[in-house]
């Protein structure tokens, strides 16, 4: 294990993002170093002389233009042989040199040539009209580029003849070679300075989020994540900081549920345990004790398993395990059917139920979960009535569908809390026992309403009561 740290570490090392742009940066300013080289070594030399063909073509154009106009002047000769560092020679058609301009004393091929060598080229511009050729002075050893033709229309008249060497190509090469090299190694130092400090700028905000989420993960919820520095890594900070406080939110209110359960669960078990023991010690041999043990025993059994299956219930709803069967139905039968249910509190502890749907109103829901969510809403009602054990159950015709409402007269909850009431781990007056149901019923009602799609909400004021509502389409 040991030796196999380094070897992670060096291989998050390579994977990270700092070296990722890194490397990236480095690539594409070799890339341009190794593009300027290329272009520098492959198409100067060929630009060059293309640039010298071009300044010939251009002399003996004009020559050829100012000779047929018989404007031109040894002056003008001269002064294109030093503008375009080229040697000129004008021959009449003997051979006779009429104009001779040798800017480079030494090196013209055409002022070093023997006569046989001038006619061989006086004799291949007869042939072609003109002709370029490129030779290398056996003196001198620098290349020369040689151009000849004839001058006159229909017939002969002349010759021109200029010669301009490419040898100072070289030297512009070797200056250029080393402002090449001392423009390379400053891009390279440079670049390779501005891509380090680029590669840190850019991965700074995703390693401090980094390191925050691996506090998170390790069960800090109160770290904050800072994604100062982009929009993308603060959209991402905002993102995580809100799971930091839903996850304590969760933790919180699970640890809370834990409890509540723990506490549901504990209380039923005791009491059956207890009068179990009751029935073997005491009251096995009295039928009338027996029997009233044991039916405390089964109505705690019937809490128990109650709080079970609203567990599951829960899960399967959350967990997208539970299916609709949508049917439609009279809302007024269906509710006072349910309310049937809620008799025996009115003739035993006083509760009284009342109950206002309009005739004629048709719902389409799923019929078991329909009565789940009316019974959770009736139950939590009766659970925090208050002394005035009045409970409303309405429905009211709208545009959009059917608001149907439960109404307590309780003490009413509170504007911090509202935003709580439907949370699956929320129950408020922790230390209140129901009289009816488990503490599960408003986050059942919730998962319910959101599989049909349904609105739903709640209306309350301290001091005088609640309202649940839910909206049918």
């Amino acid at each position: 294990m040991q030796e196999d740290r380094p070897r992670k570490g060096l291989r998050y090392a390579v994977h990270s993002v700092r070296f990722t742009v890194w490397i990236y940066f480095a690539i594409f300013i070799i890339a341009i170093l190794v593009l300027m080289w290329i272009t520098f070594i492959m198409t100067l030399e060929t630009n060059y002389k293309n640039r010298r063909r071009a300044d010939i073509n251009t002399a003996a154009a004009y020559i050829t233009e100012h000779i047929e106009s018989g404007s031109l002047t040894s002056r003008k000769l001269y002064d294109l042989a030093y503008s375009y560092d080229m040697c000129i020679v004008i021959q009449d058609k003997f051979g006779i040199t009429l104009y001779s301009y040798d800017v480079s004393p030494g090196r013209c091929l055409i002022h070093g040539s023997a006569e046989s060598e001038l006619s061989e080229y006086r004799r291949k511009a007869e042939e072609k009209g003109s002709f370029y050729t490129q030779i290398r002075s056996l003196d001198t050893g620098t290349e020369n580029m040689l151009y000849v033709s004839t001058l006159g229309a229909e017939e002969t008249l002349g010759y021109l003849m200029i010669n301009t060497s490419t040898e100072p190509i070289q030297s512009t090469v070797n200056v250029i070679r080393a402002q090449m090299i001392q423009i390379s190694l400053a891009m390279l130092i440079l670049g390779f300075g501005i891509s380090i400090f680029l590669s840190r700028l850019i991965s700074t905000p995703i390693t401090r989020i980094t390191r925050s989420a691996e506090k998170l993960g390790q069960g800090d919820h109160n770290v904050q994540f800072n994604g100062k520095g982009y929009n993308e890594t603060e959209q991402l900070a905002r993102t995580l900081n809100f799971a930091s406080e839903e996850i304590t939110k969760v933790d919180t209110m699970r640890r809370d549920l834990m409890a509540n359960i723990s506490h549901d669960l504990r209380t039923p078990l005791t009491m059956v345990k207890a009068y179990a023991e009751m029935i073997r010690d005491l009251s096995g041999d009295d039928p009338v004790k027996r029997d009233e043990h044991l039916g405390i025993i089964i109505e705690e059994s019937d809490r128990l398993a109650a709080l079970v299956n609203d567990i599951l219930d829960l899960t399967k709803l959350e967990n997208g395990g539970s299916e609709l069967d949508l049917q439609e139905f009279d809302l007024g039968s269906r509710i006072s059917s349910i309310m049937t249910r809620y008799t025996i509190l009115s003739e035993r502890d006083g509760y009284s139920f009342y109950v206002s749907v309009p005739d004629g109103i048709t719902v389409k829901a799923d019929p078991i979960k329909f009565d789940q969510v009316i019974y959770n809403l009736v139950n939590n009602a009766v659970n925090y009535s208050g002394d005035g054990k009045e409970i409303y159950v309405t429905a009211v015709r709208m545009e959009n569908g059917t608001e149907i409402s439960v109404t307590d007269t309780g003490e009413g909850i509170s504007k911090e809390l509202l935003p709580l009431i439907f949370d699956r781990y929320y129950r408020a007056e922790k230390s209140k026992r129901e009289v009816i149901g488990t503490g599960l019923g408003l986050s059942i009602v919730k998962q319910i309403l959101i599989m049909h799609g349904f609105e739903f909400g709640v209306r309350s004021e301290e001091g005088v009561g609640s309202t649940f509502w839910f909206r049918t389409k």
